[in-house]
């Protein structure tokens, strides 16, 4: 073979790992927002008081969220569910919470739950803040911000890492939360450096976290092998004061439920919101 057909042959073969290279990421980005795609009611779930309601996100684009006014004074906690979860249990994860009389205001995530349109990063904090600029008006009352709490479970911790660099809220919960989606990749792709690759999609948490100034409780399992705990603890450092990170020995991904994570949660949120036991 000559040293012309041979360069023609290596950059043919380059061109070709190119686009194959192309089309596999394009293929991997628009497969980061895998979620449950099971319609539910809040009574298929038995909790009750809770409505669902309909709203326009900055985009014109119709969303919905699960929406409970609060008792009293207590706070409304913004919920962001994990990936491959429907609303439903989702929501339902929260149940002690609204049993002590706290608000919600979870946000079905586009094309999740039954409920049409291609999710994105971009979409999904516009669809986050517009449910946070609503939610007076969504609730029928005035919510000041000290008493508007966001929880973000795993996937749903960058969403609400975005609204709290944001919007202005009294405590951010974030449970199994990753410094950016891109190092989770990295994780499960064995170093492949897929934070030089994914051009969007990253949600870049650890560049958003030190612009919160409310006080911030992370959780994390030891065993957890979808998102190490290394990636949590690495956000917690650039987080600023006041913060917490509590660290569970035996837990998992799955598993936190059990180790007793919600009555951590529920001190977070009565020592910073002052939520008297006859709200609760």
């Amino acid at each position: 073979m000559s040293i012309r057909n041979s360069l023609i042959l290596i950059g043919a073969t380059i061109g070709l790992a190119i686009i194959v290279g192309y089309i596999a990421l394009q293929f991997l980005l628009g497969h980061v927002h895998h979620f449950g795609n099971t319609a539910g009611s809040p009574e298929k779930f038995d909790l009750t008081g809770i409505e669902v309601v309909d709203l326009v996100s900055e985009d014109g684009a119709k969303i919905k969220a699960w929406i409970k006014p609060p008792s009293g004074d207590a706070p409304v906690i913004f919920g962001f569910m994990g990936s491959g979860s429907s609303i439903g249990p989702s929501v339902l994860s929260l149940k002690s919470y609204l049993d002590q009389g706290f608000g919600l205001a979870a946000l079905v995530y586009r094309g999740s739950s039954g409920v049409g349109g291609e999710p994105s990063e971009v979409a999904i904090a516009a669809d986050a803040r517009a449910l946070y600029d609503r939610l007076n008006s969504l609730m029928g009352r005035q919510i000041p911000a000290k008493q508007r709490f966001t929880y973000g479970y795993s996937f749903g911790s960058g969403v609400a890492v975005t609204l709290a660099a944001e919007r202005e809220l009294g405590g951010v919960v974030l449970v199994a939360a990753y410094s950016r989606l891109c190092d989770v990749f990295t994780a499960y792709y064995r170093g492949i450096p897929m934070c030089m690759i994914m051009y969007r999609e990253r949600y870049d948490s650890i560049q958003r976290i030190a612009k919160i100034d409310a006080p911030l409780l992370m959780l994390h399992g030891e065993l957890d092998e979808a998102v190490d705990i290394s990636l949590g603890k690495l956000m917690f450092e650039t987080a600023v004061q006041p913060k917490q990170f509590i660290s569970y020995k035996n837990g998992t991904h799955l598993n936190l439920q059990s180790m007793g994570i919600e009555d951590d949660i529920l001190s977070f949120f009565n020592s910073v919101a002052g939520v008297a036991n006859s709200n609760r």
